[in-house]
């Protein structure tokens, strides 16, 4: 009888395991293709219209480049306050907005024929994380292979190994993990105000709030600035507790999103 318990129990969690699967995929599925493509290639774009003044003094100053140019180009332009002030609206485009859709339409009664609230919920907050991510992560690595592309023949050598390219695989995981933060922090707040709107506008404010508020009044709360988040240099573990304290936040944000959009589903 113990055996057979703990059978039926595994085979429960792996139909669990089986029915978020396929509700993740189908969302990603559902999630905006036009929107994911726009958001990338205006990644890319951006990357080299923050950095555009150094490019063009440089140009200005010599026809060879450093060595590893490319690679502190697309640096510069990432820990630049243009970058950073982008990710917030980028990062929503995809599926952020799904989840209030579904809601107003009353199409979620349909998603919830198959599957149940915990299911569909968390989905939601999974897809979306990796949607927001993703657009930030593709079209910085595009930009990364357009910038080898025009710079690498116009530079010097390579005299010994550079550390550039850790630094730019670390900043990516910052990317990403800032891109999902900014998409489930919009679509928790479109969950309290019940707008598409707001799901994609309030990542935008919310993030200006904190530049506010570190800026003008808690200069030393250095958690509080937004931009630091992208540098694995000012955190005193480096990349690690800069990825678990953005990991805590999107955590927080999807439990808001659970709670609130569970007591919404309830009443359709």
């Amino acid at each position: 009888m113990i055996v057979l318990r703990k059978g039926k129990n595994a085979s429960i969690v792996m139909g669990s395991v089986d029915k978020l699967k396929n509700t993740v995929l189908s969302d990603l599925h559902q999630a905006g293709y036009a929107r994911l493509i726009l958001g990338l290639f205006s990644m890319t774009i951006l990357v080299f219209v923050a950095s555009i003044n150094s490019l063009i003094c440089r140009f200005r100053e010599m026809y060879i480049l450093p060595c590893d140019y490319h690679m502190d180009f697309l640096l510069t332009a990432l820990h630049s306050g243009t970058i950073g002030s982008v990710i917030p609206i980028l990062a929503v485009l995809p599926f952020t907005a799904s989840y209030i859709d579904d809601v107003k339409s009353r199409f979620a009664r349909f998603i919830l024929i198959r599957t149940d609230y915990g299911t569909y919920l968390v989905s939601r907050i999974l897809v979306c994380f990796l949607s927001g991510g993703l657009v930030i992560t593709a079209g910085t690595l595009l930009a990364w292979g357009a910038s080898a592309l025009l710079f690498l023949p116009m530079e010097k050598a390579a005299e010994g190994p550079s550390e550039a390219t850790a630094i730019l695989l670390k900043t990516c995981v910052l990317l990403f993990l800032c891109g999902g933060l900014w998409a489930v922090v919009g679509m928790a707040m479109s969950t309290i105000m019940e707008s598409k709107y707001i799901a994609y506008a309030s990542p935008f404010i919310v993030y200006y709030l904190l530049v506010i508020l570190y800026e003008r009044y808690f200069p030393n709360a250095w958690l509080l600035y937004p931009k630091n988040w992208l540098d694995p240099e000012v955190w005193p573990y480096g990349i690690g507790s800069a990825a678990l304290f953005l990991l805590e936040l999107t955590f927080l944000c999807g439990l808001v999103f659970y709670i609130r959009g569970k007591r919404r589903l309830e009443q359709l």
